[in-house]
């Protein structure tokens, strides 16, 4: 009983921030995408560091003004692909040539660079101030996460429109929460 509860719950709170999310104007999009590119410096990430960004999907907030920032500041860029055990990372270099990677993404081919990133840019149905999110229920970040985690150190930012927070999201003691979530109106700092 108490497994299937937290589930309910998440299930009930992603399909609400979702719909919020998708009752958002193209415009607004355009321009919070924009927004959340002009907070790069507050992200204070390392010098060099590789960041594993993400292709949107349906009406996800757009990361590429982002990324193209991080690029500009020196930054590695890769993105994830769907594999098994867990989310791989290819190296994101202008004029890659890009390939459907699973879950309705690109990313670039098999004949790019392998790479593990540092940073990654999360992408995310719902998230709460204490940097617990909601994905979109396939697992595919948290085994990311907590391979590569389990090996070297690894930022976690969460990409996301306001309209996606909730007050409180149910977690699980091997959840981990995110550092930061950058939304068109704020850096939301959650870990020291």
């Amino acid at each position: 009983m108490s497994d299937y509860l937290p589930n309910a719950t998440k299930d009930s709170l992603r399909t609400a921030a979702l719909a919020r999310r998708g009752a958002l104007e193209p415009a607004a999009r355009i321009e919070a995408s924009l927004c959340v590119a002009e907070r790069v410096e507050q992200l204070g990430l390392p010098v060099g560091a590789m960041v594993a960004g993400f292709w949107p999907i349906r009406d996800e907030i757009d990361p590429r003004p982002l990324m193209a920032g991080l690029r500009e500041r020196g930054h590695g860029l890769c993105l994830p692909v769907v594999a098994e055990p867990h989310l791989i990372f290819r190296e994101l270099l202008r004029g890659a040539e890009l390939v459907a990677a699973g879950f309705g993404t690109v990313a670039p081919g098999p004949g790019a660079a392998e790479v593990v990133p540092d940073v990654l840019l999360v992408p995310l149905a719902a998230f709460d101030r204490t940097g617990h999110r909601i994905g979109y229920g396939k697992g595919h970040y948290d085994r990311a996460i907590a391979a590569i985690g389990a090996n070297r150190p690894l930022r976690l930012i969460g990409v996301a429109f306001a309209v996606q927070e909730v007050e409180t999201v149910p977690f699980e003691d091997h959840d981990r929460p995110l550092d930061a979530i950058v939304t068109e109106t704020e850096l939301i700092r959650c870990r020291a």
